[in-house]
């Protein structure tokens, strides 16, 4: 008897399982951007949000006034003791980035809070597309921190996108060095993708990343100033890190957990597979943070990007048997 036509059979019933558990990922990621949705809404004018601090910086800068202090005539903007004593928590590019939005006034809110939605969305989108199976899954079970990450108005929706971007365009140096340098200096954080550059012999990408830095740094001191760079700094050490964050979790410090993740990241690219690596740091970018809430969570997507499953890539039965997943 042949056994073709059951091997053929058995793998025909394996992608149809595949596709059903598909269906049910896909189920649960709309639940959790649903229930996402219910507990924020489309609210990116609210005072108090991302938004309305990063408009409020903006407007500080434009005024002539201190970034990290308030004084009559700056936008109300609610400081929470011990956890942060300082208007704005985010190095001085995002007020930077500011600057010119704030001359639109409270309308500028609602377009960064749409664009930054239809990036994470849009990201979302693709890793579901070309990941397939590992995609959906991940964001099934990334849902509710990501439908977060969608509707707050915060950078980390751009972040997110910047950070998948570098994996897919890879290939391309100057791309690589413009995102990763334009996610680094929002978040810091991403300086860890670093060492998954230079630890696989990405050193043009690398390069181009230190340049895009450089201009992103000359950039902040011309429209921010010198003095804004130091009171950041000063701040950093008075605000106390947010409860569920690594720092608060373990009692180490901040500056020891990025250290350690550093070593990690370093450690892994031992093991010769770039995808790793960069999974890695991707786990680690969301994770290190001393300013870490429960939508930071929808950062941690970015370590699926290199994990590729032929859910829908192949996209067709070759010879009555679906093609195989794999990695890329």
């Amino acid at each position: 008897m042949d056994p073709q036509p059951d091997r053929r059979r058995t793998s025909l019933d394996r992608y149809a399982l595949r596709r059903v558990l598909a269906a049910v990922c896909v189920g649960l990621a709309l639940a959790g951007f649903i229930a996402a949705y219910v507990e924020t809404g489309f609210h990116f004018e609210a005072e108090g949000g991302d938004g309305w601090n990063y408009l409020a910086a903006g407007e500080r800068l434009n005024a002539g006034h201190a970034l990290y202090a308030l004084q009559p005539g700056d936008r109300h903007v609610v400081i929470v003791p011990p956890y942060w004593t300082v208007p704005l928590l985010a190095p001085p590019p995002v007020a930077v980035i500011w600057r010119p939005l704030a001359l639109f006034g409270e309308r500028s809110m609602l377009a960064w809070g749409v664009a930054n939605m239809l990036a994470t969305i849009a990201t979302v989108l693709y890793l579901c597309w070309r990941n397939g199976l590992f995609g959906i899954a991940a964001t099934a079970f990334l849902s509710a921190p990501l439908g977060l990450l969608a509707l707050s108005g915060n950078v980390n929706g751009f972040v997110l996108a910047a950070l998948v971007a570098a994996w897919s365009l890879r290939s391309n140096p100057i791309v690589v060095g413009g995102v990763l340098a334009f996610a680094i200096a929002m978040k810091l954080t991403p300086v860890l993708f670093m060492l998954w550059l230079i630890g696989h012999g990405r050193r043009s990408a690398a390069l181009a990343t230190a340049a895009g830095l450089a201009v992103a740094l000359a950039i902040s001191l011309l429209g921010a100033g010198f003095t804004a760079h130091l009171d950041w700094l000063q701040s950093v050490p008075g605000s106390r890190p947010s409860p569920q964050s690594l720092t608060s979790l373990t009692g180490l410090s901040s500056s020891v957990i990025f250290v350690l993740s550093a070593v990690a990241v370093a450690a892994v690219t031992r093991l010769g597979d770039e995808r790793i690596t960069f999974t890695l740091a991707g786990i680690l970018t969301a994770l290190a943070s001393p300013a870490f809430y429960f939508q930071a969570l929808g950062l941690l997507l970015v370590a699926v990007a290199p994990w590729r499953d032929d859910l829908f890539a192949g996209r067709r039965l070759r010879g009555g048997r679906p093609t195989t997943p794999q990695a890329t």
